[in-house]
């Protein structure tokens, strides 16, 4: 039962953030992936590969191609509405600030009774449609941060994410990770049903439900 909790606790920490300001993950000229990755993220596969850290906690990065245009994209994720849609659990979304340029948000979070709901908010730094960073100010797990980069090369967008997580209470790290691999793409494909950048009917169906919530 213990390591379930564990996972409902972690699910909860980093499903709801979507955009971060990482200090210790450094951005990276996001480039077009090898042919061979290219042609996986082009038939429907969510990417992942983890980031090593010499801390507690994860740390991932996850690719996506959607068949969109990255205003289409972004619009998906950084609305509140949108967000409990895709967002596992998520039952309140607030814009605090939002200056064009760097947006405080808060979210509560709960996804099972297992565990107490997350309460947290994080800060917004964003360059619209290229590159967005995310970090939490304050709030439920310890540290939080990550980015989305968005890679534009005419038929579609590669979305990269990347997210730390440390959370507030000693969890094993490789139980962070497996946490992050097996629920981040179902977040990540729920995206891009919801940007309608699917690649056929089908996989549009497939991505679909994966979507863990619904419109409000």
């Amino acid at each position: 039962m213990w390591k379930s909790v564990l996972n409902q606790a972690i699910n909860n920490l980093f499903l709801a953030c979507l955009f971060v300001a990482p200090e210790a993950l450094k951005a990276l000229d996001t480039e077009i992936p090898p042919a061979d990755v290219l042609s996986r993220l082009k038939s429907g596969e969510v990417t992942a590969e983890s980031i090593r850290t010499d801390e507690s906690g994860g740390a991932a990065r996850f690719q996506i191609y959607i068949q969109a245009s990255a205003e289409d994209i972004w619009n998906v994720i950084s609305s509140c509405d949108q967000a409990f849609v895709f967002v596992d659990g998520l039952r309140q979304c607030e814009i605090l600030e939002n200056d064009g340029f760097t947006t405080l948000t808060r979210q509560v979070v709960k996804t099972s009774w297992l565990v107490p709901a997350q309460d947290f908010t994080f800060r917004t730094h964003h360059e619209p449609f290229r590159r967005a960073e995310f970090k939490r100010i304050e709030g439920s797990p310890r540290e939080m941060e990550g980015s989305w980069d968005f890679l534009d090369f005419g038929s579609g967008v590669i979305v990269t994410h990347e997210i730390r997580i440390r959370p507030g209470f000693p969890v094993p790290r490789f139980l962070i990770r497996r946490v992050m691999r097996n629920n981040m793409p179902d977040l990540l494909v729920c995206v891009r049903a919801l940007a309608n950048g699917s690649t056929s009917k089908a996989q549009w169906v497939s991505d679909s439900r994966s979507c863990p919530g619904s419109a409000k």
